[in-house]
């Protein structure tokens, strides 16, 4: 059974799309979308990536840890097909528990080292397209129906930030 937490509400998203409509620095907005990612959904980790379609990489431009999986990480697409096919047709990609982390990330020992045992990774998507994704990296057991929900509705509104990424 997932972990409580509280309701995603309007005003939240009412927040982030006043930030993305009103600052420049992005940073901002993947701030305050991870602090009301760790209220609604939860996290140990919360990192959000751009596709890199040229070189076929994802890029980290944010990222609650970054000593540990720093900005403007790249991960070879070659690497991590299982979660990204799914994402790719806009699915939510979920890793439940340890052995399905283990199974799919290359570098799970550095995830479980931070004492992540489930990802739930959501796209970001815009006019049928491929921009990136918002990984939520937890403890098993964490994510459910309404985490799931929640992290749809955050990454949504990350597409005006992976945009620009993907302009700059």
């Amino acid at each position: 059974m997932p972990k409580k937490f509280r309701e995603l509400t309007l005003q939240d998203v009412a927040t982030v799309v006043a930030l993305t409509n009103e600052k420049a620095d992005r940073q901002i907005v993947y701030k305050a979308v991870e602090k009301i990612a760790g209220e609604t959904c939860g996290w140990v980790l919360l990192t959000t990536l751009k596709y890199n379609e040229a070189e076929q990489v994802v890029e980290r431009v944010h990222s609650s840890n970054e000593s540990a999986y720093p900005l403007g990480g790249k991960k070879p697409l070659s690497k991590i097909t299982k979660s990204h096919e799914q994402m790719e047709s806009g699915e939510v990609f979920l890793a439940p528990d340890r052995a399905a982390v283990k199974e799919t990330f290359f570098d799970h020992e550095l995830i479980f080292s931070l004492g992540i045992t489930a990802i739930l990774n959501s796209p970001i998507r815009h006019a049928g397209k491929r921009l990136g994704s918002l990984n939520f990296c937890g403890e098993e057991g964490m994510y459910g129906e309404t985490e799931t929900r929640n992290a749809k509705i955050l990454a949504g509104l990350l597409v005006p930030c992976l945009l620009q990424e993907i302009k700059a």
